[in-house]
């Protein structure tokens, strides 16, 4: 089922940001509506208070002096009043809007001599009221003076700022999303742009690069990044290539040797000699297994799927073994005298399988003779495989480290190499924290130096 137009818009990060942006800036911008409307709804309560204050103090001063229902007078009988009452509710003086009405009842407690409250409605009309009850001393005893005032504009005026902010804030909730759209819009059009042109680059296509932005920020570093990318994988797939093809050359060799040794003894069966043949096929079928071991595990190192079965492991014994394997044979003649204890940390096969590596390397390309040793220096221990062979020019010893790379005298394909053996034994000092290295000079033989961290133990 085709998803909606608005799903994928709604998923876009664009949207989300909006969205995001758009709420916090509406629900910061109602926290501070409610706290302005707060605030000047009390500071205008204060101004009204301190104006009740004022007058009340006027009016007590005046009374003091004269005759209270001569001084209590009002210029403003709609929105102004006031009254003063004895101890017993007597009303002595009031404004004319109060006139002959009751005392108004104020909720002084004992002790306190002056109180600010609202009522709904006094005996004037149905507006709202600020009443200030102050006690005062009179010629008589102790009274009461209530000064009161219309509070219809402070309730207009919060009235009012309460619609104004109500209608300007959707508005300018509505245009800051608008503007937080187009800005993302604007800021990620160089991404999208970006992966358009990802899209377009194919498999057969893999110099294409994307284009980078002027500017050294997040997106030219993105885009950076994604054409590094794009070089490793470009390097990879080349890499894959090239395996895929010499991988190919490597086992078709030994298949035609194989197939032309059988087809000429089918020919010419009188002459055939099968012991021979035998042989051949016994040992090109052996050759093949090798190669086939070595690629499986090139595949599975590249896949990251051989695992590392750590372990204390007796480097001594490794290479000692390895060694009398070597002396078994006719020659090469192999000096093991410097080899003494190393305690190393990982797997005993993986490190078996570098020192048979190293050893076979060797004694293919020794004159004569292949000197081992091995001893602990410092935190490492060091292992030393030297020929007297033809040695490594200067300008390949890293080369020989690379996949089915052979030197054209050195290392042809009749002395049983694949170039593979020296790749994997370097892969496999490396997922130990070591390193394999060549130290030698031409024409003085070749030297291959493995060092790896010593056991803790």
């Amino acid at each position: 089922m085709p998803a909606s137009p608005a799903g994928p818009r709604r998923s876009t990060i664009r949207f989300r940001i909006t969205a995001i942006a758009t709420l916090v800036a509406a629900i910061v911008l109602a926290a501070s509506a409610f706290t302005l409307v707060i605030l000047q709804r009390q500071q205008l309560t204060a101004n009204l208070d301190n104006s009740l204050e004022q007058r009340a103090d006027q009016l007590v001063a005046a009374i003091a002096d004269d005759d209270p229902s001569a001084v209590i007078a009002n210029s403003n009988a709609e929105d102004r009043a006031a009254q003063l009452v004895d101890a017993n509710g007597v009303v002595l003086a009031a404004t004319e809007n109060l006139d002959g009405l009751d005392a108004i009842s104020a909720p002084l407690e004992p002790g306190q001599v002056q109180t600010v409250h609202t009522v709904s409605r006094l005996p004037i009309e149905d507006d709202r009221f600020r009443v200030l009850s102050r006690r005062v001393d009179l010629a008589d005893g102790p009274g009461e003076l209530h000064v009161a005032e219309n509070i219809d504009d402070l309730t207009d005026a919060i009235r009012w700022l309460t619609i104004a902010l109500a209608v300007s804030m959707p508005l300018v909730v509505l245009l800051l999303a608008g503007l937080v759209w187009w800005l993302v819009g604007r800021t990620l059009q160089p991404v999208e742009e970006i992966r358009s042109e990802v899209t377009a680059i194919t498999g057969t296509d893999t110099d294409r690069r994307v284009t980078v932005p002027p500017h050294d920020d997040e997106i030219g570093r993105l885009a950076t990044t994604m054409n590094d990318m794009l070089d490793r994988m470009s390097r990879a797939n080349e890499q894959q290539r090239r395996f895929v093809a010499d991988a190919s050359h490597e086992l078709r060799t030994p298949l035609t040797r194989i197939r032309t040794e059988l087809e000429v003894d089918a020919r010419t069966p009188a002459q055939a000699d099968l012991e021979a043949t035998h042989q051949l096929v016994l040992e090109e079928t052996i050759g093949l297994q090798r190669l086939v071991d070595d690629l499986l595990y090139l595949a599975r190192g590249d896949a990251r799927a051989i695992p590392l079965r750590s372990g204390p492991v007796d480097l001594d014994d490794i290479v000692l073994r390895q060694v009398r394997r070597l002396q078994s044979r006719d020659r090469p003649a192999v000096d093991a005298h410097g080899v003494s204890a190393a305690h190393v940390e990982g797997d005993r096969d993986q490190l078996d399988r570098l020192v048979r590596n190293l050893l076979e390397n060797a004694a293919r390309h020794a004159r004569t003779t292949v000197w081992v040793t091995l001893d602990e220096t410092g935190s490492s221990a060091v292992l030393t495989v030297r020929d007297d062979g033809e040695g490594i020019p200067a300008d390949a010893r890293e080369a020989i480290f690379e996949r089915f790379t052979r030197l054209d005298d050195a290392r042809a394909r009749t002395d049983g190499g694949a170039g593979l053996g020296l790749a994997i034994s370097r892969e496999i000092a490396t997922r130990h924290g070591g390193s394999l290295t060549i130290e030698s000079e031409p024409d003085d033989g070749a030297c291959f130096v493995v060092r790896l961290p010593l056991s803790e133990d």
